[in-house]
């Protein structure tokens, strides 16, 4: 577990927490009754990881996971599936692309008002004689 670990960068905590979802299927047991993940385990776990990085939820990552299981039969569900993934992040990407622009404008407008401020103040400074 701990090569898994250090290979994925996922934690054992999440190791076994994709077996108790069913999200790592037959992994392998040593005799000492360690887990021995093979390559192809390792390419599931790095999805699962790019997977869970834009946000699926662990429901959906099991439908796929179902596909998976059903081998070739499933390529057409597949490609529906990450295509309309696809689909989503990029609908997401767009909202928060807007909303960038809306802080950009809200940054510009507090220097222009802040600028404005400290301009205002300068001018306002009493003329301090000395007697």
């Amino acid at each position: 577990m701990s090569e898994a670990c250090r290979r994925t960068g996922i934690s054992s905590y999440t190791l076994r927490y994709y077996e108790s979802v069913g999200l790592m299927k037959r992994v392998g047991r040593s005799e000492a009754g360690r887990r021995i993940y093979r390559e192809q385990d390792l390419q599931w776990l790095e999805m699962l990881k790019v997977l869970r990085g834009t946000g699926m939820s662990i429901r959906r990552i099991r439908q796929l996971a179902a596909m998976v299981e059903q081998g070739d039969a499933s390529l057409e569900a597949r490609i529906a599936f990450f295509g309309d993934w696809q689909a989503e992040l990029t609908r997401q990407i767009e909202v928060r692309q807007q909303a960038l622009a809306t802080i950009g404008k809200k940054i510009v407008r507090h220097a222009t008002m802040l600028a404005d401020f400290k301009d205002r103040k300068k001018r306002e400074l009493p003329c301090i004689t000395r007697p």
